[in-house]
């Protein structure tokens, strides 16, 4: 019974997203899936504390027979249905404070994907897609306008249709915006920044403000419980200063070495928690 209802959120949300992705039937639907998710997890499933190897950094997660779902941030999940329902809420009314505006954002992404990883480990893409629908719902509902996903690039005289995550264009008086979201940059990351290449070299430098989203980089080894996270500081400095430039790196739980990078190159890369965007929004939006 369960999973029924687990999957029909999941297939209710999806749909919401991809039919009005700013809706208010959208985030209903998302935070529906959120929330019977979390009562999976606390009434179905048993929690387990995992082994951190990241510092300052403590993890948990989901258990139920002998499959483990991927790692939790302490600080950042809350597992109480209730008290994220109040929490969204708050934020639809614009009275939540920073500190709670990353807890909601973090336990709505990551719950579905949790419950998802033990009730239906088949389905590989089921996180990614609920991270990429939970993201186009907080910027459409943001801006006000649903995201797209197809470039039109002149190449030779002819347009060329390439797919992409997520294209934002409010008019002439705001930057256009190229989206990329992922999970974590295990995903073919680099594919984010080519595509910012593309669109730099089709259209200029600039005119489409790179703004990747990410969620973490942790990673779980099943058989000792212990947390890391994978992170490629010198590729990033690569891909950026040599490839394309991505304005704002947005993280759900920043990673270490990460948070490092931007310290020790300010001027080449910025990395962010991603509440941090609803702070800026203007600045990055219409600088």
């Amino acid at each position: 019974m369960a999973d029924s209802i687990l999957r029909t959120g999941y297939e209710d949300a999806k749909q919401q997203c991809g039919t009005d992705s700013k809706s208010i039937q959208a985030g209903d639907a998302i935070l529906h899936l959120a929330t019977i998710s979390l009562k999976f997890l606390v009434t179905k499933c048993k929690p387990i504390d995992l082994v951190s190897r990241v510092p300052g950094k403590q993890y948990f997660s989901f258990k139920k027979a002998n499959v483990i779902a991927r790692p939790a941030n302490k600080a950042l999940f809350m597992a109480d249905s209730t008290a994220i329902t109040r929490l969204w809420k708050q934020w639809l009314a614009e009275a939540i404070s920073p500190t709670d505006f990353a807890k909601l954002t973090y336990t709505i992404a990551l719950a579905p994907c949790l419950a998802m990883e033990i009730f239906d480990r088949q389905n590989k893409k089921g996180p990614a897609t609920f991270f990429e629908c939970y993201i186009g719902h907080l910027f459409a509902k943001a801006v006000g306008i649903n995201p797209t996903k197809r470039a039109r690039l002149p190449v030779h005289g002819r347009d060329v249709l390439m797919t992409m995550d997520f294209l934002i264009d409010m008019g002439k008086k705001h930057r256009k915006v190229h989206l990329p979201v992922k999970m974590s940059t295990r995903e073919r990351v680099v594919q984010a920044w080519a595509h910012q290449r593309l669109l730099d070299a089709a259209y200029g430098n600039g005119v489409y403000r790179g703004i990747m989203v990410l969620f973490s980089e942790t990673k779980l080894d099943s058989r000792s419980l212990e947390v890391v996270e994978i992170c490629v500081p010198d590729q990033w400095l690569a891909y950026q200063a040599l490839l394309a430039h991505m304005d704002r790196i947005y993280y759900f739980d920043v990673p270490v070495r990460y948070q490092e990078l931007t310290e020790q190159f300010p001027d080449v890369i910025a990395i962010k928690q991603f509440g941090e965007f609803f702070n800026e929004k203007e600045a990055v939006l219409h600088s």
